[in-house]
């Protein structure tokens, strides 16, 4: 059980680290048009993960800037999530795109 809880808390530190980092580049290159604290409720936000120069990246739908660029290679997946990434996920909310980022990026 404190394997799990353990495993969970790295999991949420992660994925802050990765956020964090992405609002702190996209910011720096004036391309962070939202803001991260947006009172949007969680099942209105949809989101697309797919690729982008070779990383894996999460565009906010209906944009064509990723949202967040993320540290994994496309070619360090295996062939079936690369396919999956290039139709584009579709991902509906910030609990969802948590999950899959750390589906896809640990």
């Amino acid at each position: 059980m404190k394997r799990i809880i353990l495993i969970s808390v790295t999991g949420a530190i992660l994925i802050g680290c990765v956020l964090v980092q992405s609002a702190a580049e996209q910011r720096a290159a004036g391309n962070l048009s939202v803001s991260l604290s947006e009172t949007l409720p969680d099942s209105s936000k949809r989101f697309v993960m797919g690729t982008d120069k070779g990383r894996v990246v999460v565009y906010r739908a209906g944009e064509s800037e990723p949202f967040m660029t993320t540290d994994t290679f496309v070619y360090s997946l295996p062939k079936s999530d690369k396919q999956k990434l290039e139709q584009g996920i579709i991902i509906e909310g910030e609990a969802a795109l948590r999950k899959t980022l750390e589906d896809y990026c640990s």
